[in-house]
């Protein structure tokens, strides 16, 4: 048996990764004690660990990326030296930190970005993963970038195709729910009950209803868009309109995953694969970097 659980929230920054993360303590998922500070456009905190922010960081880094770099990463690139001595220190800080607790997780927006790195992190370290896969409509999410740091739409449509699509088959075989932030926001005690039910987490008590009564505040909220309301005004767009409409179809239990979700999304990663070129420095894949604006 493995010796622990590990719970991982994937998502795109600005999806409510930080209220399921929050959300997720509240059902004594452990995710350490020593978080980034909050900032004015996340005044609840982020609940990220600070170390393994810093982890991520330093792997993008070392491919020559940063947070909003908008082109996919070769697989092949998580082998590498640099990697493997990023994923030892990773192991090692995990089990130091946070693995000898029975139920644990973490979460960072990065994480999606370069998840076979932490799935062999995950494996090391002896813990069966499961995972919450964070949604929010992208139309909010290019709003808030906009807003924080003027990024074009189609940069955000760009930046949301890459962290969302290359990996996300990666847990087809694994325990995982799908959560959307407006769902959350609307009905935050079923959206732990449903989370709890997926990943097999006992959601009662009293901490879940206190998350439910008095943490998700609706002012902090500042935009919501319906399906109807995402655009297809180019390539990248008419993409993330797809896949968000099929995570969102998940979200809502409208679609099988075996069944109907995975079969759909394969085909969106090949569309992804023609759209966005891919940062690797092996010979036969071309190489690409991103811009290097600060990641908060």
């Amino acid at each position: 048996m493995p010796a622990s659980r590990a719970v991982v929230v994937l998502g795109m920054h600005r999806s409510g990764t930080s209220a399921i993360a929050r959300g997720l303590s509240s059902l004594s998922v452990y995710l350490g004690n020593d978080f980034l500070d909050a900032q004015p456009e996340n005044p609840t905190g982020y609940w990220e660990d600070r170390n393994l922010v810093s982890l991520d960081d330093r792997l993008l880094e070392s491919l020559g990326l940063r947070w909003d770099s908008t082109t996919r990463i070769d697989p092949r690139e998580f082998e590498r030296r640099k990697a493997r001595k990023l994923q030892r220190e990773a192991v090692s800080y995990c089990r130091r930190h946070l693995s000898s607790r029975p139920l644990w997780g973490f979460k960072d927006p990065r994480v999606v970005r370069v998840l076979p790195f932490w799935q062999n992190v995950l494996d090391d370290c002896g813990a069966a993963d499961c995972y919450v896969v964070a949604i929010r409509n992208p139309r909010s999410v290019a709003a808030s970038l906009f807003a924080r740091q003027a990024m074009p739409a189609d940069e955000a449509d760009r930046l949301w195709l890459v962290h969302m699509v290359p990996f996300l088959q990666a847990i087809s075989d694994k325990p995982f729910v799908t959560v959307d932030y407006d769902l959350l926001m609307q009905n935050p005690s079923g959206e732990l009950q449903r989370m709890g039910s997926a990943l097999d987490i006992d959601a009662s008590g009293t901490e879940a209803d206190r998350f439910a009564r008095e943490f998700l505040n609706p002012a902090l909220r500042h935009t919501t868009f319906a399906l109807d309301d995402l655009e297809e005004r180019t390539p990248a767009a008419r993409l993330t309109k797809r896949a968000y409409c099929l995570l969102f179809a998940l979200a809502r239990d409208q679609i099988d995953p075996k069944r109907d979700f995975w079969p759909a999304w394969r085909e969106i990663v090949v569309q992804v694969g023609a759209l966005i070129p891919e940062v690797s420095r092996f010979p036969d894949a071309p190489s690409c970097s991103g811009r290097s604006l600060s990641g908060r």
